[in-house]
Order: C-alpha cells, then sequence, then structure tokens
C-alpha cells in the first residue's frame, strides 16, 4: 500500500527502551513523517498543553482516551517495521477523519513549536 498523508499505521518498534506496538499518524509520506498516539499525556507541561486528547469513537483501533503530541514530529520509523506495517493489512487502519485532521491542524498551528519546514506541512 503507498503511504498517503494522514494514514493511521501501526508500528511495532523493537528498537523502543520498552518495544511496543505505536499507532502512527502519517503527515508527510515522502519525507516519512508522522505523530504518534500515546496512551499517556506527555510529562513536560508545554507538550502536555499541546497534547491533542483522542477518544476511541475518533479512532476506532484505540481502546481508551489517547494523546496526540503535536509538539513533535517522529522521523526515525525503522524502515523495515515501517515496510511491515504497510504490508499487513491488519496493522493499516485507515486515515484519520477529516475532524481529527483539522483538530490536529488549529493546534499545530496555535502552538507553533515545529520547525518553519514542518509547519508548511499544516
Amino acid at each position: 500500500m503507498p503511504l498517503k498523508k494522514w494514514d493511521l499505521l501501526r508500528v511495532y518498534r523493537n528498537d523502543l527502551r520498552q518495544p511496543h506496538d505505536k499507532y502512527c499518524i502519517c503527515v508527510c509520506p515522502t519525507k516519512k513523517l508522522f505523530f504518534y498516539i500515546n496512551s499517556c499525556p506527555p510529562k513536560f507541561h508545554k507538550k502536555r498543553e499541546f497534547a491533542l486528547e483522542v477518544e476511541n469513537f475518533e479512532i476506532t483501533c484505540i481502546t481508551k482516551t489517547s494523546y496526540i503530541d503535536t509538539t513533535t514530529l517522529i522521523d526515525d520509523l525503522p524502515e523495515a517495521a515501517l515496510n511491515e506495517a504497510l504490508s499487513d493489512p491488519k496493522r493499516q487502519h485507515g486515515s484519520v477523519s477529516p475532524t481529527l485532521q483539522q483538530k490536529i491542524i488549529a493546534t499545530v498551528r496555535a502552538h507553533n513549536a515545529l520547525s518553519p519546514e514542518h509547519m508548511s506541512l499544516f
């Protein structure tokens, strides 16, 4: 499957301190930039302030309230793990809804914490 902006994937990160699956929202398919969906809000105050809270009715593959850290774009997904997710339909969860896309865009524009290059994606 070709990667598209706003695709939601479940990628296994065996390179993390505690290896586990991460839900990732694609923001730029050509540069492979993603936002993570986390089960806990970020620890740092500023990041927590701009973490977007999402419920399981907004993203049906999650089971509880989760958080998108909109202040950090992930650019280090291992190529093999990303390719595995792209080749496994069970790890592909479609696109995030237009409503959630607009919430992400509004939050990113409100905090202006990303680099100018990354801001241009929104």
